[in-house]
């Protein structure tokens, strides 16, 4: 593998030391993100809607633990509804639409179907029952419907209302109490009686009017249940909203409501049962006192009757009674089929009590009255045919069939136990027919009075039984802790919002760093130049700061930092070719605009410094531009005396700089590669090179034309520019060329235009040592120190 290839070598550890110095580059632009984070964080906390969380707990009993008390463990024994409770199914139910509504519909509609603001200057905040006002028998045009209403208070008393929060001109002014007829419709605005307090005329306070249905559908998007431990009947009843007090109010609101449905459907039950059976108590009273008479009448007419002694009743009364039982049930089902095919309610007639435990279709009538009562309170504010009401009677229709199928089959199996009772006692009554007539006939008569006294009797016991449940009803829903005012919000989180901000801010700002140093394909600092090539490094020079026109920055500014880095180079330099004392030096780089003229003007001006004699050439015949930055004349240069139409001497220029010499280019010529690979050239500089310490050559760049690899056949040192961010690293190919190419001698490598906190090694690159960067040596360094502490006394007052 080629020895010089850059990206293989450089690629082949990590260099945590440059990790280091390019996150300290651009500490500037992580500590902006990061404070721009907290900034909106800041904001994020201050003006996003606090929410808060209010909470309460209940136990709900069932038939494994009873935790009500010994009296209510009583009472059970006259529950109808007695089974094990499925907590999932009623953390669904306290969630369901009808249970939010019954909460709604509890709660202070003044405060629930309104809400009322107060405006801020970058916050509108909710009042609830902090309102100066509130809204009572309004007749609000639906259009108006969560709109807001504005109300503008004025100094002397009164109001005027707008659907703009900037005052009319020229307002109708009223007065709580007045019933306000305009285009908004009829409303009255009464003073707040639960929280009086006056209006402020200095802010502006509106109100919104909500559909009927938009509370409950908010308030069931923040309802929630839990179970916080499997191994109870415990819930946690939750409501999330932006006003404190209106989540305690909605919770503990909703754990009553909760409460009393189930007390209701119980009772509903035990009420429907009672009715029913006083009708059949009705029928059965008229039939008892009827045989009653028969007998009677039979015993006067035929005396006595002895009955035979292998023959009693008690089997038929067995069988009887069951039969009875099985006719109730059909009654039952018939009245409960009757209720829903007319569409009346159909609440549950307690089966039960007539001694069957089927509950199949339970559940969907409970679901079926649920609907039945949402589509009751929808058509009180929509039409039958809104959509809405459209959608419950498709899914009331639904649930009836599956109610009517599972009837059917339950119908069937009653009659297929009728079927086979009534086999039984024919049998029984064919044993009867061999009875003689007369107590045949007795038996009859006592058969049917017995049938109907036990059915009197049995209603008269589940009617009792029934009573004792409807007043003994208890709910299975006990409130373990009321919902508290809650205190800290849930959301924001204030220190997670910090948090979170200055997480994004250090990946966002990482990421554009390494992202960014990750495709920049230039050189950026030293260590990097270390890595891609073998080539010596002869030294850096600084950033250049508010140089203006001026290129002699060692003759005008020799205090700076770009004097001091090119004082470390040319220590640096005269280590190379030391066996020669006249020694010619060729600058060139891979492109323009890295430089070579401005480190050509300076290196050669801090060699004459020194007493050593220069002489500068301005060898880029293609593009001159040494004469302008030195503010000589284009007229007269090398390339007159290179075509013999001037000697070296007419063309030589001194300069400001004691022992500084500059030969500049001259007129532009049409072949300036043969004129530098001519004789003339070769003749000129052994001409030069005995009158001059050093002769620095400034060539154009080596990547464009050959005009420089030209010129470096003549040098002994032979000096390659690199620009900090502007060079590409590719470029360094080029370099590894030349130092493999064995005629090119002495070849070394600068860093033009490193900024100082692109890197802090402490010391320069070369053969010999430099001086640090940024401690305060250098001029420009001693008048920015003052700037920045003024600035950091800005930012952090204890600073400085």
């Amino acid at each position: 593998m080629d020895q010089f290839a850059p990206y293989a070598y450089e690629n082949q550890e990590i260099d945590f030391r440059r990790i280091i110095r390019l996150l300290v580059g651009y500490w500037w632009l992580i500590l902006g993100c990061v404070a721009v984070a907290l900034g909106i964080a800041n904001l994020y906390n201050r003006y996003v809607q606090p929410v808060y969380s209010a909470s309460g707990t209940i136990i709900i009993k069932d038939e494994s633990s009873n935790s009500l008390g010994a009296e209510a463990a009583q009472l059970q024994q006259f529950d109808i509804f007695k089974g094990k409770r499925n907590l999932a199914t009623e953390i669904e139910i306290i969630k369901s639409q009808s249970v939010v509504e019954r909460t709604v519909n509890a709660m202070d509609p003044k405060f629930v179907h309104a809400s009322y603001f107060v405006q801020g200057r970058f916050k509108t905040t909710e009042l609830y029952k902090d309102a100066p006002f509130v809204l009572e028998n309004d007749s609000i045009l639906p259009q108006f419907y969560e709109q807001p209403i504005y109300v503008h208070f004025r100094e002397k008393g009164g109001y005027s209302l707008s659907l703009e929060e900037e005052k009319t001109a020229a307002p109708v002014i009223y007065q709580l109490g007045d019933t306000v007829m305009s285009t908004l419709g009829r409303l009255r605005l009464v003073p707040n009686q639960i929280r009086p307090r006056d209006p402020d005329p200095s802010v502006t306070y509106h109100f919104v009017v909500h559909y009927p249905w938009t509370p409950v559908g908010q308030f069931r998007g923040s309802v929630g249940a839990f179970r916080p431990n499997e191994e109870t009947s415990i819930l946690v009843i939750t409501f999330q909203d932006e006003v404190p007090e209106r989540a305690m109010d909605v919770v503990n609101t909703l754990i009553s409501e909760y409460t009393k449905r189930g007390v209701d459907e119980k009772s509903k039950v035990a009420k429907n049962t009672i009715k029913f059976i006083d009708r059949q108590l009705d029928q059965t009273r008229d039939s008892v006192a009827y045989w009653e008479s028969v007998i009677e009448n039979f015993k006067k007419n035929k005396g006595v009757v002895n009955l035979t002694p292998d023959f009693t009743l008690s089997k038929f009364t067995g069988y009887d009674s069951r039969r009875l039982e099985l006719r109730l049930q059909l009654s039952a089902l018939d009245s409960l089929e009757g209720q829903m095919r007319q569409g009346k309610d159909a609440s549950v007639i307690s089966t039960s009590n007539f001694g069957t435990q089927d509950t199949r279709f339970g559940s969907s009538l409970v679901q079926l009255n649920e609907l039945e009562t949402q589509r009751k309170n929808r058509l009180a504010y929509l039409s039958p045919q809104h959509p809405e009401i459209l959608a419950l009677d498709k899914r009331i229709e639904l649930i009836r069939g599956k109610l009517l199928n599972d009837l059917q089959s339950y119908r069937e199996a009653l009659q297929n136990n009728m079927r086979t009772l009534n086999t039984a006692i024919g049998g029984f009554e064919r044993d009867l027919a061999r009875v003689p007539q007369t107590e045949r006939e007795y038996i009859g008569i006592q058969r049917k009075y017995g049938l109907a006294s036990s059915t009197y009797q049995f209603l008269l016991q589940e009617r009792s039984r029934a009573s004792i449940a409807e007043a003994a009803t208890v709910s299975d829903i006990l409130a373990l802790d009321m919902a508290g005012m809650p205190g800290e919000p849930v959301r924001p989180k204030k220190s997670l919002a910090y948090i979170i901000g200055i997480f994004v801010a250090l990946t966002v700002s990482l990421s554009f760093i390494f992202v960014r140093d990750l495709l920049d394909d230039t050189v950026s600092d030293p260590a990097q130049v270390g890595k891609l090539t073998r080539v010596p490094m002869l030294g850096t020079v600084s950033h250049a700061h508010k140089t203006g026109n001026h290129s002699l920055i060692v003759a005008e500014k020799p205090r700076s930092a770009v004097s001091e880095s090119f004082r470390s180079i040319r220590t640096n330099l005269q280590f190379l070719a030391t066996q020669t004392d006249h020694k010619v030096v060729v600058i060139t780089s891979t492109v323009g605009g890295e430089g070579k003229t401005f480190f050509s003007i300076n290196i050669a001006a801090i060699m004459a410094i020194t007493g050593k004699k220069v002489l500068l050439i301005g060898l880029d015949l293609r593009k001159p531009q040494l004469h302008r930055d030195l503010g000589l004349s284009i007229d007269i240069g090398i390339t007159n005396v290179l075509i013999g139409k001037a000697t070296a001497a007419e063309a030589t220029f001194k300069t400001a700089v004691e022992d500084l010499y500059v030969m500049p280019a001259g007129p532009i010529p049409p072949n300036p590669s043969e004129l530098i690979m001519s004789d003339a050239m070769k003749n000129l500089l052994q001409e030069l090179r005995p009158q001059y310490d050093y002769i620095f050559i400034d060539t154009p760049p080596i990547g464009l034309v050959t005009d420089a690899l030209i010129a470096m056949t003549y040098s002994d040192v032979n000096i390659y520019l690199l620009r900090q961010r502007k060079s590409k690293k590719a470029f360094l190919d080029t370099v590894n060329k030349l130092y493999q190419d064995q005629s090119t001698k002495n070849i070394a490598v600068v860093l033009n235009d490193v900024k100082a906190r692109s890197y802090t090694n402490g010391y320069s690159y070369g053969y010999g040592y430099g001086y640090g960067y940024g401690y305060g040596y250098y001029d420009e360094d001693s008048q920015r120190l003052p700037r920045l502490r003024r600035w950091l006394k800005k930012l952090i007052p204890s600073a400085g």
